[in-house]
């Protein structure tokens, strides 16, 4: 015959407090916290009730040289004896859902474990309570998982008010944590922008609570105040975040802030702090303020330190990402000298923005600048000179691309610099947002080929001078190309295209590795020649291109001394390289030092 039964878990107290101290609570420091939630969820239900005159407050008495416990007062609803021997008895059980099992609303707790976290810091709990109608009760729980519950008598309960007393006798070892200054620190923390009067009563008497900076009624002045005492300087502006089921601001920083920096963005939960720090709850790209939020939404995890991602999480996210951009927009439709300023400090942020946002593009895409062949101008300015200049807008891909581009940029083309973080994808979304606009791709060969050559009559010499630099520059895998571009100062340019600043860093690196590794360098060199032997156009192009308008080179070409025009073709060369910020190698170092030793020598040679 097969028996059963149905028991109750059994919970023991000490493995419980160990775990909420250990893996959910931050600390001890959180009892506060926990009380705090406790009573204004208790004045809460009484404010509820519609009681005439009702007002509110809790009291915490710390402990003092005079004052062996700790006391925090609340005059709340307070607590029946079964509501006592049902609450505090069972871990996890809570009067803050309502019939259904759902968390009430405007209540701060709801994992009905507050009080157990007292144990972090007490090895008694002694709390007093009357509810209204019933008589009061005073309940003492023990460290070691046991309690007393006491019914008081008429006499008692005539003189206790309707509330809730928690007395705590601390552990010697935490007995800083409940004094004046730990209080009213803790405190302050976590609750200063609670709905209900706290005040600490000591020798200070300190008032916790205060007007929340997020408030309807809080003037621009007193949030440029409050955000200046937050991040020790006044911020550039304070967007305000009210919506459904939310109430905020955010403070624009004042100061350039790298993307991979954190804020410390302050969460509150129906006015409780839940979190302090870096938060996802801000869009990526918003990294240029730091908030102050209150939501009715937002469910914390069972902690109270960190927020469940669920759907108000990403609502909230949602509405945030808008208000900043909104205040954007706003800001360049009413005031652009503004925008200017805070473009000039958060432009990487405002970058990124115009790329994840299409509607704020269409509005600030016109501000951001980008460097281009006439200097660094906006984008507003780019689309002006195109239309009005009849200009053609060229996009440089790298940095390198776009420094050897600038330097024979035909008057009637404006090169755009894309080798900055961003400025590729920005580019391209002129003609999105300026058609019918178009920008092209620039390319080295392409503009070499649109380069203008040098006179007709002057062909057959610019073609020799030509063969001269080849032939002078053959240990650098240098061809000489002679053109007519502007300025005429500028002799000489070098132009290296992508593959063929990869052949050269394989033959720099092959010349300067070990044996075994060069041959494996020379093999992947000759096999990239294989099959490039027959597409041409695929070849890298590595030029020094020289300036038929200079009179230096002009000079050259009519010079029948091959050695000056091969020494003066090798100055060119160092000179082009170091003019477009290219670093010197080994070899055109000592190039350069072989031709200024040649110069030297044959003005020593001449003065003699």
């Amino acid at each position: 015959m097969q028996e059963s039964s149905r028991d109750n878990f059994q919970v023991d107290l000490g493995g419980v407090v160990d775990l909420l101290s250990r893996h959910i609570y931050s600390g001890p420091r959180v009892y506060v916290r926990e009380l705090l939630q406790n009573a204004v969820d208790a004045c809460t239900a009484r404010s509820e009730q519609g009681e005439e005159g009702y007002e509110p407050s809790i009291r915490i008495r710390p402990v003092t040289k005079d004052r062996a416990t700790f006391s925090l007062v609340d005059n709340g609803t307070g607590l029946t004896a079964q509501e006592a021997r049902e609450l505090l008895a069972t871990v996890g059980r809570t009067s803050k859902r309502d019939e259904f099992g759902l968390q009430r609303e405007g209540r701060l707790g709801q994992f009905g474990i507050g009080l157990l976290s007292c144990f972090m810091v007490a090895d008694e709990i002694t709390m007093v309570s009357h509810a209204e109608g019933a008589s009061a009760i005073r309940w003492t729980g023990h460290a070691d998982g046991t309690f007393n519950l006491e019914i008081l008598g008429d006499d008692a309960t005539d003189v206790i008010p309707v509330g809730t007393t928690v007395h705590l006798t601390p552990r010697p070892d935490e007995r800083t944590l409940l004094t004046e200054n730990s209080v009213v620190t803790i405190a302050s923390n976590y609750g200063r922008y609670l709905p209900v009067s706290i005040v600490v009563q000591s020798e200070k008497n300190t008032t916790i609570t205060t007007s929340p900076v997020f408030a309807k009624d809080t003037d621009q002045q007193h949030r440029l105040y409050a955000g200046r005492e937050r991040l020790g300087k006044t911020p550039f502006d304070v967007i305000d975040l009210t919506g459904p089921g939310i109430e905020g601001v955010a403070y624009v920083l004042p100061e350039a802030q790298a993307p991979h920096m954190s804020r410390r963005h302050s969460i509150y939960v129906n006015r409780m702090l839940v979190s302090d720090g870096p938060s996802t709850v801000l869009p990526n790209w918003a990294f240029f303020v730091e908030c102050e939020i209150n939501s009715t939404d937002l469910e914390p995890t069972a902690s109270r330190e960190a927020l469940m991602d669920d759907t108000a999480f990403a609502a909230t996210r949602e509405h945030i990402g808008e208000c900043i951009k909104s205040w954007l927009i706003n800001l360049a439709m009413t005031k652009p000298h503004r925008v200017r300023e805070f473009t000039a400090i958060h432009d990487l942020a405002l970058r990124e923005l115009c790329l994840s946002d299409a509607d704020l593009a269409e509005t600030m895409l016109g501000l951001l600048t980008l460097e281009t062949s006439r200097g660094r101008i906006s984008i507003g300015e780019i689309t002006t000179l195109s239309i009005t200049e009849d200009v053609s807008l060229q996009l440089a891909t790298t940095l390198d691309d776009f420094r050897q581009l600038n330097t024979i940029a035909r008057p009637d083309t404006l090169i755009i610099n894309g080798g900055y973080i961003h400025d590729s994808d920005l580019a391209r979304l002129i003609p999105v947002h300026y058609p019918p606009l178009t920008v092209s791709t620039a390319d080295l060969r392409e503009s070499m080929d649109l380069m203008e050559l040098p006179p007709l009559q002057d062909v057959e010499k610019a073609k020799a001078l030509d063969a001269q630099v080849t032939d002078s520059l053959k240990d650098f895998q240098i061809k000489g190309a002679t053109r007519v571009f502007e300025p005429a100062d500028v002799p000489a340019v070098v132009i290296i295209d992508s593959k063929a600043q990869a052949s050269r860093d394989r033959n720099e690196t092959q010349s300067a590795t070990t044996d075994r590794w060069a041959d494996i360098l020379a093999t992947v060199d000759n096999t990239l020649s294989r099959q490039t032997a027959n597409i041409p156009q695929d070849q890298g192009l590595s030029a020094l291109c020289l300036n038929w308008n200079n009179s230096l080179v002009r000079k050259l070409a009519s010079t029948d001394d091959t050695a000056v025009v091969s020494r003066t073709v090798r100055l060119l060369y160092v000179q082009a390289l170091l003019s477009s910020k290219r670093p010197l190698r080994v070899k055109e170092r000592a190039l350069l030092n072989d031709s200024l030793a040649d110069l030297v020598s044959l003005s020593l040679s001449s003065d003699i």
